[in-house]
């Protein structure tokens, strides 16, 4: 039995595997869980495997919760599971987007593009075996956040996706969407002028429904990449 932990910015997400299927999947708020890991996870298999964006706090608060020896703190390196990275300094690529890279690449071999839609939207671009590098920029509720913080007049409101806005509502939301499929539809544009080939748009985190149908392309959806990729790291080591 393995389970898999992704400790994200908002929220820990978290599955158990027994070889051949996910037995269960969970979500939980990152505050939450930090005050009481053993109220989620009251017993730990032999094998658990973390994905750990969170910073210090969540990982004192698993190994106060936990034995230490149990756990295991996966990092980015050079080369994994067929992929190699090729960030400047491997190991500060963070870990859970190497982990939804070594995913993608156990789904296709087309070159594609992953885009994770969180609380910052990561995008990734990976050619065969080499992942070639990918941005960072503000996910939605952060950028809904910094206009409303750094405004006057525009205050937070559900508005409606529309191709001409006419009310601030609808503006803030569609201009959120649009900025945010900027980013990936340059990404992708990019890929392909430099491979010359068709790429996949792989898409995941929780806006990633939200977003894929105003993709001028066809996506697939993926949820929990990060666990998946974990999972086939263990296979690869072939210890699960």
């Amino acid at each position: 039995m393995l389970l898999a932990i992704d400790a994200g910015n908002t929220d820990v997400k978290y599955a158990f595997h027994d070889g051949h299927t996910w037995l269960l999947q969970q979500r939980v708020a990152l505050n939450d869980f930090c005050v009481a890991p053993k109220q989620y996870l009251q017993q730990l298999p032999k094998q658990v495997l973390i994905a750990n964006v969170a910073g210090p706090q969540f990982k004192l608060a698993l190994e106060a919760a936990f034995p230490t020896d149990s756990l295991q703190w996966v990092k980015s390196t050079t080369h994994a599971c067929g992929v190699t990275n090729l960030y400047d300094c491997p190991e500060q690529l963070g870990v859970d987007r190497w982990a939804m890279l070594i995913a993608a690449r156990a789904v296709t071999q087309q070159p594609c593009v992953v885009a994770s839609l969180g609380t910052a939207l990561t995008v990734d671009m990976l050619l065969e075996e080499k992942y070639l590098g990918g941005v960072i920029a503000p996910g939605l509720q952060l950028m809904r956040s910094a206009l409303t913080q750094g405004t006057y007049a525009v205050q937070p409101s559900n508005g409606l996706i529309k191709w001409l806005p006419t009310n601030t509502a609808d503006a803030v939301a569609t201009g959120l969407l649009y900025a945010i499929l900027g980013v990936i539809e340059k990404s992708i544009f990019e890929l392909e002028k430099h491979t010359q080939r068709p790429v996949l748009c792989i898409l995941t985190g929780g806006n990633a429904p939200d977003v894929a149908p105003y993709l001028n392309r066809p996506v697939q959806v993926m949820d929990n990449l990060v666990l998946d990729g974990l999972l086939q790291l263990t296979r690869t080591e072939n210890s699960l």
